[in-house]
């Protein structure tokens, strides 16, 4: 009796350790979608992705650039002699292009990584002196 119980508490935690978690089908998401929504509308892939706040800053940004650079454009069409509004409206849609980039970017690069497990992450430091170490887990 006491060898069935000595077994029984040596291989219970093998049996209990199970599998492990699967990311469900419903967290993965497609890159090449990601990028066709930010590429329709800035910020569209970051919505995709369930970035909501980034969605809005880089939408923000796009508009804003734009905005500008109608207004430098207008300012071009009234004196055409006004080079510093040209470079100022050129400049403008080179940052907006910029984000427009950029948006697509971070949208293929947030789908691909939607299903990275981040729940190991930690920094737990090895003791409180200063000291440089190099921790292999296998």
């Amino acid at each position: 009796m006491l060898v069935k119980w000595l077994l029984m508490c040596l291989l219970l935690p093998v049996i209990l350790t199970g599998q492990e978690v699967e990311p469900s089908v419903d967290s993965y998401k497609n890159p090449r979608t990601a990028v066709l929504c930010s590429a329709l509308f800035p910020g569209a892939g970051q919505i995709y992705n369930g970035k909501w706040l980034k969605a809005g800053i880089l939408s923000g940004l796009e508009g804003y650039t734009l905005y500008r650079a109608h207004i430098f454009h207008e300012d071009y069409q009234r004196d055409r002699t006004d080079t510093e509004a040209q470079i100022n409206r050129n400049k403008h849609l080179w940052y907006a292009a910029g984000v427009y980039v950029y948006s697509m970017l971070d949208a293929y690069v947030d789908a691909h990584l939607s299903s990275f497990p981040v729940g190991n992450l930690a920094f737990d430091p090895v003791n409180r002196s200063l000291q440089f170490a190099l921790i292999l887990e296998f």
